[in-house]
């Protein structure tokens, strides 16, 4: 069986060398995109972003119309299945500064404000910008750069080793039906890994097995109490308490998931291999597993973005990673801005804290 669908409506026609689909920004999208991202900063008097949100997804809807088309038919449809590269953001590398060295540095600036705006506006297009509570304090925006002492773990900050590819927080509840990445800065070419389940070769055995509930994806080590406390520290309150104490149940008593789920024809997929279980105790579930992720192995495609691409991530349908690459530490390395988006923010009613009211436990 091949995980496939025949192309259609919401397919983008222009593709990258790379076979991702792209859409090209031209120059007078790419003005009135600058336009409604600085008419919306200093529309706030200084008030951050993530604080109006709604007044981010009021101004969503005067960004160019074949943006707007695009992104609601991929909204709507899941076409072109994956994902797909917006291009040509206007984003101005020579100003925004030297990439961030840790963590717990606040990028700031007019440009650096500029590249949340964009991801943000068009976000509000897809759904719902959103963070996670046991995630860098709740920051809506993350900056994704190398951190000495990270270079070979299985983190966004790590440089030497393969970021094995995954669906973002495979183990959440909530995790975001779409991820973001808008690059800022890419001198040394690192490549983005990146395939849509769609097209994987799998037997109907296989298939079959892997859209039951037999399972196991463990929380990912960003989202631990031990981690945030030595990055970015921790707020004291009950609520960061309970989410925390949330992960720890999840690693000491996970549950069996699917990998597979939804419409066989176009399925969701669940898979995080360097945070899952591989001795399941059960031989057909353990067979399975291991052939889906050696038929991505084979196909995982090498996507290099530039200073204003952002690679818009079907996080339902499609997994991402990161090739190895050596860090320079001297403010010109690879530095991503990442935004999670979910298509309800109603389903966490009762979870959401932070200044944004929107850090998810």
């Amino acid at each position: 069986m091949s995980l496939s669908t025949a192309s259609g409506i919401g397919e983008l026609p222009c593709r990258r060398e790379d076979g991702v689909p792209v859409l090209e920004l031209t120059a007078p999208e790419r003005d009135t995109v600058r336009e409604v991202a600085s008419a919306l900063l200093d529309l706030g008097q200084g008030q951050p972003l993530d604080e109006r949100l709604e007044t981010v997804a009021l101004a969503a809807h005067d960004l160019p119309s074949r943006l707007r088309e695009v992104m609601i038919t991929f909204q709507l449809t899941g076409r072109p299945y994956g994902g797909l590269v917006l291009h040509g953001l206007p984003v101005d590398e020579t100003a925004i500064g030297p990439t961030p060295l840790r963590y717990a540095d606040e990028p700031a600036g007019r440009e650096v404000d500029l590249a949340a705006a964009y991801l943000m506006l068009t976000g509000s297009l897809l759904g719902a910008p959103f963070s996670y509570l046991t995630q860098q304090r709740g920051k809506l925006v993350l900056d994704v750069f190398p951190v000495m002492g990270h270079e070979q773990s299985q983190l966004g900050s790590s440089s030497t080793v393969n970021l094995e590819w995954h669906n973002e927080d495979a183990f959440h509840p909530m995790r975001a039906d779409w991820i973001m990445l808008l690059c800022l800065r890419n001198h040394d070419r690192v490549a983005t890994t990146f395939l849509p389940i769609q097209g994987v070769p799998l037997d109907e055995e296989t298939a079959r097995v892997l859209f039951e509930d037999r399972f196991v994806v463990l929380p990912d080590e960003s989202h631990t109490a031990s981690f945030n406390e030595v990055t970015t520290g921790m707020a004291d309150n009950a609520a960061v308490a309970r989410a925390f104490e949330q992960v720890a149940r999840m690693n000491a008593s996970p549950a069996r998931t699917a990998v597979l789920s939804g419409d066989p024809r176009a399925p969701f997929v669940r898979l995080d291999p360097a945070f899952m279980q591989r001795a399941l105790g059960d031989q057909p579930a353990q067979r399975a597993l291991g052939e889906v992720i050696a038929a991505i192995d084979d196909k995982i495609k090498d996507v290099v973005l530039a200073p204003g691409e952002m690679l818009i991530i079907d996080n339902l349908r499609a997994v991402h990673g990161r090739r190895p690459f050596s860090a320079h530490y001297d403010g010109t390395d690879r530095w991503l801005r990442r935004i999670n988006i979910t298509a309800d923010l109603r389903k966490s009613a009762g979870r959401r804290y932070g200044v944004h009211g929107r850090a998810v436990v």
